[in-house]
This record gives C-alpha cells, structure tokens and sequence, in this order.
C-alpha cells in the first residue's frame, strides 16, 4: 500500500502541474508587463537591483483574500459526487477545516504572503491614480527576463507568478477542476492516509488560489503577479517603508545583474519639466544603457 508520504508528494506534484495548467502565463515572445509605484520604490529597486514585493494583506485590494472565501465555498455547495460517499464526506471536511484555518491565517497573522504586481497596461489612468497617485512612475520590464530570473532565484519553490483571475465562472472552473482532479487521485488511497494527507494540500491550495483570483471589478488593472509564500521564513527579511501614509511590511527579492528595465513612464500630474532628464541621468549613472532603456511622459489624461 502506498504511504502518506507518497501521496503528499503526488498532491503536490499535482498541485504544481495544475496551476501552470489553469493559471496563465506571459506566453509571447518580447511582452513588457508594467509595475506602477513611487519615485522613492522606482530608485530604492535600481539602486539595490531588488524587487520590492508588499505584504499581501497590506495592498489597496487587501479584500481580495476574504473574497476568494466566498468563491470556494460556492463550489463546494454545487459539487456532489454519489460515488464514495463517505471519502467525499471526509475530503469537503477537510477542506473547510483548511479553508478556516486560512481565514484565520488572516485574521491572526496577516498571512505572510509577498506580492509584485504588475499590469499589461502601459498607461492606465485608474492604476496611476490606485498605485501611484498620479504623479509616480511606472517601470516596464522584459517580461522573459524578469520572470527567468524569478524561476532561478533561491527562492523560487515558494514563488508563483501569472495573470489574475477576474471572471467568477472561471474562478469557480479553476477550483471545480483542482477538487475533482484532487479527489480522483486520493480516491486509490485508504481513507486514513487521505486525511493524514488532505490538510496541507488543501491549504496551498488556497494560497495559491486565492493569491490570483480577484472580484471582476479590478478587472480593467489586467494584473500579472508574482507572489512568495513566506510561511515565516521570511520574517527576519522583512522591511518597512511609507507609503500613501501608511507603514508597508515588504521583502526584497536580489538579483545578481541589473533589473530588466524596458521602459519608464513618468506618472501624468508629473509635469517637472527635468522630470525625464533627472530619470535618464538616474539611470544612468547604475550602469543602465539609455539605448535599450525608453523614458517617457504619461499621456493619460487625469480627471479630478
């Protein structure tokens, strides 16, 4: 018979070949995906060739967490499986303890997730206004670059990345095809093993679920993330900076060569005349090609 520890990895194993399956990915050759945030983030990341990545529960959205509650207990009340009734039993059973203990996570600890954001976007007045107050800045990267550099970080088992999820119907198609896919691999096993097993399957789950899914009100910020999971290793990495007011835990993610700029965008209520220039010298001056680097103005029109 198999053991515990087999079926954990074969969960995780499954875990790992359904998200890159389910969540999507920057595919095309030569895309740019797009970070807004402030001037001080903007030379705070040139200067240490890090990426700032903010505390999940501390982002503008920081509901989006508590929303995804609503979502999975949705498609739980709409799956029946009439075989295996009693597995079927134990397994939702498992999965609302899981499902309680993260929303607990929430609650009690903050839930130690990291999150980069990025948009397809170029130039969104609704993200200048959400991220940068208008008057930031936005950095666009190579997305081929950045995110190879991200899968051959050190810290890469605990990162995921790809494009957040909007459309309701196809949140609840996502974890309708985990759970299935979930409960016909456990269905070989014995019910002791499956319960031994369930729990931490189904909390990373969550997180990674819930980490991309988002009410489709954001929809037009057509948002691409990369998220660590800290589980509390990260705690003696954690930093703090001002933001908009309010005092922001984040983690700083290091890369060996410079960060893989394409492009920045100087925000549209910023109309310093030496704006670009100050960025171009900026930029320079950390060893940056202005051949390959762009700098340009907003052309978003702002409406207050």
């Amino acid at each position: 018979m198999n053991s515990n520890h087999t079926l954990a990895k074969e969960l995780e194993h499954h875990l790992i070949s359904g998200f890159n399956k389910q969540i999507k990915r920057v595919q095309e050759p030569g895309h740019s995906l797009y970070h807004y945030t402030s001037l001080n983030s903007l030379m705070g990341m040139i200067e240490t060739n890090r990426l700032w990545m903010s505390k999940g529960t501390f982002l503008n959205d920081s509901s989006e967490l508590v929303y995804f509650s609503g979502v999975l207990k949705n498609v739980i009340s709409k799956m029946v499986i009439p075989e295996k009734v009693s597995l079927w039993n134990l397994f939702t059973e498992k999965l609302e303890k899981a499902l309680d203990h993260f929303m607990k996570e929430i609650v009690e600890s903050g839930f130690e997730v990291y999150i980069f954001s990025m948009s397809q976007t170029e130039d969104s007045l609704a993200l200048w206004y959400n991220y940068a107050r208008g008057d930031g800045y936005n950095i666009g990267f190579s997305a081929a670059d950045l995110l190879g550099k991200v899968s051959a970080h050190p810290d890469s088992s605990a990162a995921l990345h790809g494009f957040v999820v909007y459309n309701k119907q196809e949140q609840e198609a996502v974890l309708t095809n985990f759970l299935l896919d979930s409960f016909e691999l456990v269905s070989g096993y014995e019910a002791e093993q499956v319960a031994a097993a369930l729990p931490n399957h189904f909390f990373s789950m969550i997180v990674s679920c819930a980490i991309f899914f988002k009410d489709t009100s954001f929809k037009s910020e057509e948002e691409y993330r990369i998220a660590i999971i800290g589980g509390g290793k990260e705690d003696d990495k954690v930093k703090f900076r001002a933001r908009h007011g309010v005092i922001i835990p984040y983690i700083e993610v290091e890369f060996e060569e410079r960060l893989p700029i394409s492009h920045i965008t100087i925000g549209p209520k910023n109309n310093i005349d030496i704006a670009k220039s100050g960025v171009e010298h900026y930029i320079k001056s950390k060893g940056y090609d202005l051949d390959k680097i762009s700098v340009s103005k907003s052309v978003a029109a702002l409406r207050y």
